[in-house]
């Protein structure tokens, strides 16, 4: 049911989610909308998609565009150098940290929910 209710974009749909953020998120994978710009932003806020609520087409590409995130935060703190402000790099290596570990619990999720 929930996943009908999602998929009509029903008002209850965002109430039945652990976090409510995670409907769009869910309705951009679905639409193939997703970037890594947004990603890096919710790392930041620490709003990252809890993800129990996506189908498997949903974590897959939810994990592709969070690798995707990563790879363009390795990029920045290899731009940046060594004169870097420390704030920076401690915040570019906070949310690489996060993505990564929302990457392993989502591939987590994917064993749970047996997608292939």
């Amino acid at each position: 049911m929930k996943k009908i209710r999602r998929d009509k974009a029903c008002p209850s749909a965002q109430m039945n989610l652990k976090q409510a953020g995670d409907f769009e998120v869910y309705k951009r994978a679905d639409e193939g909308v997703l970037n890594s710009a947004r990603v890096i932003e919710r790392a930041n806020k620490g709003e990252l998609v809890n993800g129990s609520g996506a189908t498997c087409t949903e974590l897959s590409k939810i994990i592709k565009v969070n690798n995707e995130a990563v790879e363009i935060e390795k990029a920045k703190l290899e731009k940046l150098g060594a004169k870097a402000n420390p704030k920076d790099v401690e915040a570019l290596l906070n949310a690489e940290k996060a993505i990564e570990k929302q990457v392993k619990k989502l591939k987590g999720l994917q064993k749970v929910k047996e997608c292939k």
